[in-house]
């Protein structure tokens, strides 16, 4: 999700995630087990191809898993003065700066200032944005163990097991939603998003079954979110819950439904650029609030590509082919399907030529489109009648194009968009 190269080689990955197995076994007393020397063994081979840089960051991480492993650890920070506090704030923005060392490394310096569950959630947060679940969820873990009472510590720990061990989530997530009631709607939300992803991956008709059974977990868990206004991120879970209720309708055909939801989340966060993408999506063509939500979705430099498309679709079938451009050149860096990019690029060639771009730059644009998804007939077709083009007497080629209807570009996006993770989560 948010991988980044500075602490995600294959190599590195590897032996993060063996040192999270064995840190596992340390706690559990089973430091001298044959499972624990089977893991020490299987990292000789990748510890040796690690860069110094990254022997050093895995040394590091090692002695940062201890702290969560080690019962000994101490417990009662110091008190705060300004010095650690300057530092823990150049950690904080370090981490900002995706400055993943930097953060780790003055976080170990001044640890004893910070309160242990603090210290693991900030951790779990450096190594879930860097690219490293297995790490998170490992942190995450210690600090909702270490702060029972907080709801987010469980909330995001659920998130990174999800994504480190997704039947394990899996099974916590229904234990949660087994006894919803008694757990913080913020953790009812997250377990539900949790087997919201499950459901996208079996037939169309246990889908609906599925639906069917969160729809009164989650109208419960919106009815405690209204009663209680201390709940613990209470923005943050009623957003995610009747996010999940547009997608339960949304799943089961019922447009109308989900648009309603959508629209009471943004309500109350009219900043959600994942509720203003979903509600965008469906009324794409029937709505002009469609393309305020993707522009807004836009400004709030939305992580995921489908604002971007949309937008770029609605700038091209108006003739507005700068515009159409500029989005499709930032929609491609963005996170989503190949399919997305392809046609993110064959839009971005269509706007160079109406633009007099230089034939190469057009040409290059539709290869990039192919590259991206070889099954793009269309991308195939326009290119070829963009060759054919350049064969007559016209410098430009004139419009030749027929882009696809808004009404086939929602139909696309709603197919792509269903089988993507629901609700993201920052931590």
């Amino acid at each position: 999700m948010f991988a980044h190269s500075q602490l995600s080689s294959p190599s590195f990955q590897r032996v993060a995630k063996g040192l999270v197995a064995l840190h596992r076994l340390i706690k559990e007393g089973k430091d001298d087990s044959p499972a624990a020397e089977a893991i020490r063994d299987a990292l000789d081979v990748p510890l040796k191809v690690l860069s110094p840089a990254e022997k050093q960051r895995a040394q590091w991480l090692s002695e940062d898993l201890y702290s969560v492993s080690d019962p000994s650890a101490t417990t009662i920070p110091k008190a705060l003065n300004p010095q650690a506090q300057q530092q823990l704030n150049e950690a904080l923005e370090a981490r900002h700066h995706r400055q993943w060392d930097q953060a780790l490394t003055l976080l170990r310096r001044w640890r004893d200032y910070i309160s242990p569950a603090l210290l693991s959630y900030l951790r779990g947060s450096i190594w879930l944005e860097a690219g490293n679940p297995d790490v998170a969820a490992m942190f995450y873990h210690h600090a909702s163990q270490s702060d029972p009472a907080n709801a987010n510590y469980r909330a995001i720990y659920m998130h990174a097991l999800a994504e480190s061990d997704p039947d394990a989530a899996g099974k916590l997530a229904e234990g949660v939603l087994a006894d919803d009631e008694q757990h913080p709607p913020v953790v009812v939300a997250r377990a539900a998003d949790i087997l919201f992803n499950r459901i996208r991956t079996v037939s169309d008709a246990e889908s609906i079954q599925q639906c069917q059974r969160l729809i009164p977990i989650l109208e419960r868990n919106e009815t405690r979110i209204d009663q209680d206004e201390e709940a613990a991120s209470r923005e943050s879970a009623y957003a995610m819950t009747v996010c999940l209720l547009g997608f339960c309708h949304e799943l089961q055909g019922n447009a109308r439904a989900a648009v309603d939801f959508y629209t009471r989340g943004l309500r109350v966060n009219p900043d959600n650029d994942g509720l203003l993408v979903a509600r965008g999506i469906l009324e794409y063509g029937a709505s002009p609030r469609s393309i305020q939500d993707f522009e807004q979705a836009v400004r709030l430099r939305s992580p995921v590509v489908w604002p971007y498309l949309f937008l770029a679709h609605h700038y091209l079938i108006t003739n507005r082919f700068e515009q159409c451009r500029l989005m499709c050149e930032a929609g491609v860096g963005m996170r989503g399907s190949g399919t997305a990019k392809s046609q993110l690029e064959q839009w971005r060639a269509i706007a160079q030529a109406e633009l007099g771009f230089p034939p190469d730059l057009v040409r290059s644009a539709f290869e990039a489109a192919l590259r991206w998804d070889p099954s793009n007939e269309l991308a195939r077709r326009d290119q070829d009648a963009f060759e054919d083009s350049l064969k007559g007497p016209h410098a430009r080629p004139p419009l030749m194009w027929q882009p696809r209807s808004e009404a086939a570009i929602r139909q696309f996006a709603m197919a792509e968009h269903s089988a993507e993770s629901s609700y993201p989560v920052a931590a």
